[in-house]
């Protein structure tokens, strides 16, 4: 690396620093600047870093200039202008080094004032000591800030930099202090080396443009982009949609076209810088310090027509820096916007464009909004098969078309926290790495892995013998680095020269597990065809739910409606309200439902609403809005229903709940979204409601229809009668508003002594399934046990909710009798039978 460039990575207080220095030391007749110098300068460099440090320790920079005239010499030697002494240049070396250490791309006066410390001078520790100050707390204040993200380039000569600031005192210099700005060591000859290449990437480089994906139907976008740009005045346009829509792909598409030469006459040879303010702020902690890089950029692109500044997520400009009154980017921005001297793309969200943008009316009129809508599932489709090459190169596999169809209609149905194309991208990119982590890796690669390994050992190595200044070492390793690079480069060539192995071919199972994984949803769910599903709900429903079979009737229907209007409306898939005494099967109906749509019954969400009796209560639903306890704190509720945007969500007894929870309902229903205490948005328009209630309970008894009537030994049916009495009391008690937003309202039928004891014949096959399983005995009911059981739970009037309490009090101790003569006792052989009926003889139940 030439020295020069060295220096232009100096940044402009460090630059001030040491002109100011040498111009010190030739007032003061020193023939050599040394280190308390530029400690002195250093103090009076107001803005700087290193001198907001010392400023901070209380040291008084007039203890250093009475120090410094002391020791001065009474008359000039022959010397034009003072050099830089050995400590000097030792503090200079050490500054590059940990400027280089920490990965930073310049050197400042931070930097600088670590070299002076680290050299242990004599003077400069006296001078410490006599203001109270401790190296060690010094050097801890410093470490704070040398953080960056950037990285510093090849560091070959730093000595032949020290010459080169040498040579620079030749110049004539005014009279102590100087102008602050560093204007004395700017190089004659413009480079591209300033803040503003410092702080942004060029886009429209043509190797930077080729890293970029094609753009594919944003052409409109791009049109309308390229003429604000050409526009005389307000030629500033800002980008606004929805994250993941591809706002920076259609500045990446502009910066193609433009490196290609496919534009206007009037953008070409433009160049679009991108710039990175995560980096810009990055180490500024001190006041002054970002404005100072920012106003830098202004001044160099300022007056450079042929310079467009590209800021995304612009909204973070609003207050980037403010600190303690200072000012924040956007008004640095302003003044240089409407003179016409910056030209400006931005790109921000719908959200922080109206928060952020729009509230400051000075800022927003210096911007021409271009919209940028989430294009649709055929859109994203064309914009797959667009890019799809780049993703087969990348991860050596075969995209179907299958599978990018199904990318995009399963992201577009089951993802909801973001959009179209960023989403189906997603699934694709991740599909084709699971596809390609599968492959065995080849014995060439294996061996072009081990010498990657080897070549980041011998850098690090490098590296720290460059830390430890044992400069001689380092050079070895370079020679030994370079060695290893060669051999890298020969197998590379060896591997292509022979024949890759076939791609494998990412397919719509490869999308749907990655998908699965995503949001909770059982693959084969996923992968199932909706319809079919819907059309065995029927048959599978009456396998669980006995007693109801018209009920099951009514929701198989009323789900194939919803299957045919689902792309009209964006309601919920459906809404049920279940009415009926209690145990008849409503809440099992909602499990048995979650089972067999969405092929996991933990796809149910269950919230009993009587704990949600009270009008505060609908915090616990939502969460707490800004400003109260427990904001931003993590809600069991919002949560699932984000994971789980295909669900059930079964409302318990809602007749119980608050008159303000109910009313949550009414968005729900309408509008098939559900607003948080944090003003987020979920979106159910792919879940089931259900609603289920004991309201017109009463009215079954008065009808002559319950539990208690033994006329009937076969199903209980409602008459018109009944049902028009207790659909009106679900009207009157639930409010007109609610019940006409419900889809379908089912009537559940009380359970007749038929239908009781065949769920107890069900749940004890449940029971004997898992005996046999671990203890292989089986139970098998007979006749008269199970109609004595029905009666038993049939008389409680409380349907079949006791059912299994009533089979554990009566039968329970007879298995663990069985249980335990089926444990062999010392001396005694194993009992052998395993097979017993449950039978009731003399009033009493037994195992026979």
């Amino acid at each position: 690396m030439q020295p020069e460039k060295l220096i232009e990575n100096f940044s402009t207080h460090m630059k001030s620093i040491i002109a100011r220095s040498i111009s010190l030391a030739s007032s003061l007749n020193y023939d050599n600047v040394s280190p308390l110098h530029i400690l002195y300068t250093i103090t009076e460099e107001t803005g700087s870093i290193a001198g907001e440090i010392l400023y901070r320790t209380r040291l008084e920079p007039k203890t250093i200039l009475e120090y410094l005239q002391a020791g001065a010499p009474k008359f000039k030697s022959n010397k034009t202008f003072p050099e830089l002494d050995a400590g000097s240049k030792s503090a200079l070396e050490k500054a590059m080094l940990i400027s280089y250490e920490k990965g930073h791309t310049y050197i400042g006066s931070e930097h600088l004032l670590y070299g002076l410390l680290k050299i242990n001078d004599k003077p400069i520790n006296d001078i410490l000591k006599q203001n109270g100050i401790k190296l060690k707390l010094l050097f801890q204040e410093i470490d704070t800030i040398l953080q960056s993200t950037t990285h510093f380039p090849n560091m070959e000569s730093v000595q032949d930099a020290i010459e080169e600031i040498q040579d620079l005192g030749a110049e004539p210099l005014p009279n102590f202090p100087p102008m602050p700005g560093g204007g004395l060591l700017r190089n004659k000859k413009e480079k591209n080396s300033g803040a503003l290449f410092m702080f942004t990437t060029n886009l429209t480089d043509k190797k930077e443009a080729e890293k970029f994906d094609p753009i594919i139907g944003r052409e409109k976008e791009i049109d309308r982009l390229i003429n604000i740009l050409s526009r005389r005045t307000k030629n500033n346009p800002v980008l606004v949609g929805e994250p993941g829509v591809g706002k920076t792909a259609i500045v990446e598409g502009l910066a193609k076209k433009i490196s290609l030469g496919d534009v206007p006459d009037i953008l070409k040879n433009k160049k679009i810088l991108s710039l990175d303010l995560t980096l810009l702020i990055a180490g500024t902690i001190y006041r002054g310090e970002f404005e100072s890089r920012l106003k830098q950029i202004i001044d160099e692109i300022s007056g450079r027509p042929d310079y467009i500044l590209f800021i995304d997520e612009i909204h973070n400009i609003i207050g980037a820096g403010s600190n303690q009154g200072t000012m924040d980017a956007a008004n640095i921005l302003k003044p240089a916007l409407s003179r016409g001297l910056l030209r400006c793309i931005g790109a921000t969200t719908i959200d922080e464009y109206k928060k952020h943008i729009t509230s400051d009316p000075a800022l927003e009129r210096r911007f021409q909004s271009i919209n940028v809508e989430e294009p649709s599932p055929e859109e994203t489709v064309g914009i797959l098969k667009g890019i799809k090459k780049y993703y087969e190169d990348f991860h050596n596999v075969n995209l179907t078309d299958e599978a990018i169809n199904s990318a995009v209609e399963l992201s577009a149905r089951f993802v909801h926290d973001n959009f179209l194309p960023d989403k189906a991208i997603d699934l694709i990119d991740e599909a084709s790495a699971q596809v390609r982590a599968t492959r065995k890796t080849s014995p060439l690669q294996k061996k072009l892995e081990k010498l990657e390994s080897d070549s980041q050992k011998t850098r690090a190595d490098k590296e720290n013998a460059i830390k430890k200044e044992k400069f001689d070492l380092a050079c070895e390793l370079k020679d030994k680095e370079k060695k290893i690079a060669e051999k890298i480069s020969l197998l590379q060539k060896q591997m292509e020269r022979e024949k890759r192995p076939a791609r494998k071919k990412v397919d719509a199972a490869d999308i749907a597990k990655v998908l699965s994984n995503k949001v909770n949803i059982p693959v084969d769910f996923l992968l199932s065809n909706e319809w079919d599903r819907l059309q065995k709900l029927k048959n599978n429903l009456k396998q669980h739910i006995i007693g109801q079979d018209h009920v099951v009737e009514e929701l198989a229907q009323s789900l194939s409606k919803s299957y045919i209007r689902l792309t009209e409306t964006k309601k919920p898939f459906a809404s049920f309200l279940f009415a009926g005494p209690s145990g008849v099967g409503k809440t099992e109906m909602a499990k048995a439902l979650a089972r067999e749509l969405f092929m996991d019954e933990k796809a149910l969400i269950r919230l009993d609403m009587s704990e949600y009796a009270e009008q505060h209560s609908i915090s616990r639903l939502l969460g707490s809005p800004a400003g109260y306890v427990g904001y931003k704190e993590r809600n069991r509720f919002t949560d699932e229903l984000k994971n789980k945007p295909y669900a059930i969500l079964l409302f318990d007894e809602f007749d119980k709940a608050h008159a303000d929870v109910q009313k949550l309902l009414l968005q729900i229903l309408d509008e098939g979204e559900l607003t948080d205490g944090q003003g987020k948005k979920i979106h159910l328009r792919h879940s089931i409601i259900i609603l289920t209630t004991n309201l017109g309970a009463d009215l079954y008894k008065s009808a002559g229809i319950g539990f208690g009537n033994e006329a009937q030994n076969k199903e209980s049916t409602l008459n018109n009668e009944v049902r028009l009495s207790v659909t009106n009391k679900l009207k009157e008690e639930l409010g007109n508003s609610l019940f006409s937003r419900i889809q379908t309202t089912c009537l559940f039928s009380p359970l007749n002594k038929e239908n009781v004891k065949k769920i107890i014949a069900k749940n004890l096959k449940t029971l004997s399934d898992g005996l046999q399983s671990r203890q292989s005995i089986k139970i098998t009911p007979d006749d008269m046990a199970l109609s004595e059981l029905a009666s038993v739970v049939h008389s409680n009037d409380t349907g079949a909710r006791n059912a299994e309490k009533i089979i554990q009090d009566c039968v329970y101790d007879l298995i663990i009798d069985i249980i335990k003569n089926h444990q062999p006792k010392a001396g005694q052989p194993r009992a052998e039978k395993k097979e017993y009926i449950l039978t009731k003889q003399n009033n009493e139940y037994r195992l026979i």
